[in-house]
């Protein structure tokens, strides 16, 4: 999956030469774990009840899978035209495929590789920069096709800025490593808590080790929780 191939001109935005310097100024280079991304991507995954779910970073050839949650089989990245978020890229709205096939996948998105692990349901909200551009997308994949609702359609796109957010923060603090590691560790006490809220509503909402639907009332109050997050790090950010 790393050798690189051409990639379909139809997947290609128009800035994606600015959207690529842009970019490289947050340094995602690798799937290396970061607690607070993957915390938050695990919690997004619990939340819609899916089995998989990841950062997706479209680059030049590839696609980076930035924290993944419970991939079946374990990759780094692939070709960029064997992503749904290269597509998602395109557009500003949510992308969702309630049930994934062939006849209705995105044009030169090739989904084999999704159907070999069986995964025909996919939702993914773009990762957007301050300045306007794609990075990738908060994306949701799982094995049996399902209906997606408007409430859960919102809370994907709340989820999604916070991710971005905590990307802008990482970007002016740096990696989850090194000197940064300990200023990490006190912005991860801080949203712990709430991100621990949000685990507790999945544990409330679970019957027979299955969570339930995510009803409205349900992607109301978890929204409530990711918007106390959100904007701890969004006064973090204007602190800095």
């Amino acid at each position: 999956m790393s050798q690189s191939t051409a990639v379909p001109p139809s997947l290609i935005p128009t800035n994606d030469a600015a959207r690529l310097q842009a970019l490289a100024r947050y340094q995602l280079v690798d799937a290396r774990s970061e607690k607070v991304l993957d915390d938050v991507v695990a919690a997004t995954a619990q939340l819609f009840g899916v089995s998989n779910a990841m950062l997706s970073i479209v680059e030049k050839d590839q696609v980076l899978l930035k924290a993944p949650y419970n991939l079946p089989i374990p990759i780094e990245r692939v070709l960029r035209q064997q992503s749904m978020c290269s597509a998602t890229i395109l557009q500003d709205d949510t992308a969702v495929y309630e049930d994934l096939s062939e006849s209705n996948a995105p044009t030169d998105i090739d989904i084999s590789l999704l159907q070999q692990l069986g995964l025909h349901f996919y939702a993914g909200h773009n990762l957007r920069t301050p300045d306007g551009f794609n990075l990738g997308s908060l994306c949701l994949y799982d094995g049996p096709p399902r209906h997606f609702a408007p409430a859960e359609r919102k809370l994907l796109a709340q989820l999604a800025g916070l991710a971005m957010h905590l990307l802008e923060l990482r970007r002016l603090l740096g990696a989850h490593a090194g000197a940064t590691a300990a200023l990490w560790e006190t912005v991860y006490k801080v949203i712990g808590s709430q991100l621990a809220g949000l685990t507790a509503l999945v544990e409330q909402n679970t019957t027979d080790g299955k969570p339930a639907e995510l009803t409205p009332a349900l992607a109301h109050d978890a929204g409530i929780i990711v918007d106390v997050i959100d904007q701890f790090v969004t006064t973090a950010l204007n602190r800095i």
